[in-house]
């Protein structure tokens, strides 16, 4: 089901697409999708659920069984050539950083994508102090990598990724590890990043900072994918619970207490509590 918020450029979309591994039942049956530019999209979905699978083959490191992706209306083909095109515009950061950090230091590593592309050495560390401030890591810049805390690690991959100056950037499970303070430089950076006109997609199982977040849903259920606005789908508990998912606290709290609406977070609840009329606040 594709229903994407409209007035949008489309960046990457799907068709049908079906998808598994070596060995495995089919993983993603028939998925259809769409990702708009300047739209927030998070992928929910139980662990084991096919997220990693379907960001895979949106970064074209997984080829499909069948079906399609589409890059702006261009079918992906898988030669090296094309592969390489669709990696300036689409970007994947890893859930674990170690998978991603090799070099020596933040700057060469946040280096090694945009020198690989032949740019001009000034281009170069202009995109490294570009992508470390917004990740608000231009500090770490000088750093050895095995002397960073996990949230660094996590954030300095990002900032390779961004490097990169893709249009469409993936991470899955971003926050996947990090104390609450990592969290919220995580998603302060993913705020900047929005800001600075990068579109970022999130795989994610924490529905709670999903809501407070995204704008869209992707939420992966029986091998299907189902798109949409992020507070429909998340107030719809049949979906929630077909999904393995939990209703997000704000949501739940205000069936609980009978409030109209969809709140996506505390400030949204307390304004709707104020809203009430004064006999029910009592």
């Amino acid at each position: 089901m594709t229903d994407s918020l409209p007035g949008t450029e489309s960046l990457l979309s799907t068709e049908a697409l079906c998808a598994t591994h070596p060995g495995r039942p089919m993983v993603l049956s028939e998925v259809s999708l769409d990702m708009r530019r300047g739209v927030r999209v998070a992928i929910l979905g139980a662990n084991g659920s096919g997220k990693t699978t379907l960001l895979r083959c949106l970064s074209g490191s997984l080829e499909p069984v069948s079906g399609t992706v589409r890059r702006g209306g261009t079918v992906l083909k898988y030669s090296r050539k094309a592969l390489r095109e669709h990696r300036r515009s689409v970007q994947l950061v890893l859930q674990d950083p170690d998978d991603q950090l090799f070099s020596a230091d933040v700057t060469q590593d946040v280096s090694f994508g945009p020198m690989n592309m032949g740019l001009e050495v000034d281009e170069v560390r202009s995109r490294v102090a570009r992508a470390l401030e917004l990740l608000g890591a231009d500090h770490l810049a000088e750093r050895a990598t095995h002397q960073l805390s996990y949230g660094e690690r996590k954030r300095v991959a990002v900032a390779g990724a961004v490097a990169m100056m893709p249009d469409l950037l993936l991470l899955d499970e971003p926050t996947a590890g990090l104390d609450p303070a990592g969290v919220v430089q995580m998603m302060a950076a993913l705020d900047r990043l929005r800001d600075a006109g990068t579109t970022v997609v999130m795989a994610t199982h924490d529905v709670d900072h999903a809501l407070a977040w995204a704008d869209e849903a992707l939420v992966v259920v029986d091998h299907h994918v189902v798109q949409g606005p992020i507070d429909e789908l998340l107030s719809d508990e049949s979906l929630i619970s077909r999904a393995h998912l939990e209703l997000p606290w704000p949501l739940a709290l205000a069936n609980r207490l009978g409030l109209p609406g969809r709140p996506r977070n505390l400030e949204e609840v307390v304004g709707m509590l104020g809203e009430r009329p004064a006999q029910l606040a009592g």
